[in-house]
C-alpha cells in the first residue's frame, strides 16, 4: 500500500501547544475573545461565522479556529465530551482510516489509525494513541484535551485542545492543534511540497493567492476538522445508525465550499464509500 507524506499524516492531527491550563480564568477569556471577534465572525470570508489562523515556530505548527456553532453548550458539550463521538468526528478527515476507544473509564485513550486518501484498506500505516481529558463539560464552560508524546516517523508533542463557552443559545468555541516534528518529517514534507504538494494552498490570503507549504496544510487541516464538528453537532437528533451517514453527507457539501483548497481526490460517492466501509469497521472494534 503506498503510504501519504508524512507531513499530512503528521498535519491530520490537533492540539495546542505547551502544558494544559486550568480551568480557572479561561471562560472570561474565550467570552472576551468573542466580543473581540464579533464584527469579524459576522463578516467572515468562509461565509459562516468562523475564523481561521495559523503560526509556524521552529519546528512546531499550530492551526487554530473559533467559530459560533448553533448549539447550545449543554448540547455540545454532551455531545463532544464522549470519545465515541470524537472518533465519528475524526473518521471523516481523508487520513484518519480508524478511530478505537481504548483505556478505562477513568482514563480513556483514542487509538487513530492514519492512512492513505481513498484506500479502503483496513490495514494502517500508522497509529497514534491519544490520552482523552475532560477537564471541564457543562453548560457554562467546556474544555477537552488529547495528547500524544509520540507520532509517527518523528513527530511528537500533539496537544489537543477544544474549548467554548455559550453565547445567546448558541456556543463559540475554540479548536486548536499542533505538533512537532524532526529532521525526517522536515525531510519529507519539503519534498513533498517541491513536487506533488507545490500547488496546494491553505486559506490566509498573499498577494493575489493564499499562503502555501506547512501552514497551509495545517489551515486546510482545521477547516477540516472544523467542518466535521459541524457536521457531526448538527445531526446530534438524527438516530444513531444514520447519524454518520448525515454527517458525512453535510462534511462532503461543507468541503466542496472550498474547492480551492478542500477538493478530495475521486468522486464524492467514491470517498462515501470508503469511509462507510471505515465506519463499519469501525463500529465493530467499538462494540
Amino acid at each position: 500500500m503506498a503510504q501519504r507524506p508524512l507531513w499530512l499524516l503528521a498535519a491530520a492531527w490537533i492540539g495546542a501547544a505547551g502544558a494544559a491550563p486550568t480551568p480557572a480564568g479561561q471562560p472570561a477569556m474565550l467570552a472576551a475573545t468573542y466580543q473581540a471577534s464579533a464584527e469579524r465572525l459576522r463578516n467572515s470570508p468562509f461565509r459562516r461565522p468562523l475564523t481561521l489562523q495559523s503560526a509556524e515556530s521552529g519546528a512546531a505548527l499550530r492551526g487554530e479556529v473559533y467559530a459560533l456553532v448553533d448549539q447550545p453548550l449543554a448540547m455540545v458539550s454532551a455531545a463532544l465530551s464522549s470519545t465515541a463521538g470524537w472518533c465519528e468526528v475524526l473518521l471523516m478527515h481523508p487520513n484518519v482510516a480508524g478511530c478505537r476507544v481504548t483505556g478505562s473509564v477513568a482514563a480513556p485513550k483514542l487509538a487513530v489509525d492514519l492512512g492513505t486518501r481513498l484506500d479502503a484498506s483496513p490495514d494502517a500505516p500508522y497509529h497514534v494513541e491519544f490520552a482523552f481529558r475532560r477537564v471541564q463539560a457543562d453548560d457554562s464552560y467546556l474544555q477537552l484535551r488529547l495528547d500524544a508524546d509520540e507520532g509517527p516517523v518523528g513527530t511528537r508533542d500533539y496537544r489537543i485542545l477544544l474549548e467554548a463557552v455559550p453565547v445567546e443559545g448558541k456556543s463559540f468555541l475554540h479548536f486548536s492543534y499542533s505538533y512537532a516534528y524532526g529532521l525526517s518529517a522536515r525531510l519529507a514534507t519539503q519534498a513533498y511540497l517541491s513536487t506533488k504538494g507545490r500547488n496546494k494552498v491553505g486559506f490566509t490570503p498573499v498577494g493575489e493567492d493564499y499562503i502555501g507549504g506547512l501552514r497551509g496544510a495545517v489551515e486546510r487541516t482545521a477547516m477540516r476538522y472544523y467542518l466535521a464538528i459541524e457536521a457531526y453537532l448538527a445531526e446530534l437528533a438524527t438516530p444513531e445508525d444514520r447519524r454518520f451517514e448525515r454527517s458525512l453527507q453535510r462534511w462532503l457539501d461543507g468541503i466542496a465550499e472550498y474547492p480551492r483548497q478542500l477538493k478530495e481526490e475521486g468522486t464524492r460517492e467514491e470517498y462515501a464509500q470508503i469511509k462507510r466501509g471505515q465506519y463499519r469497521r469501525q463500529q465493530l472494534a467499538l462494540h
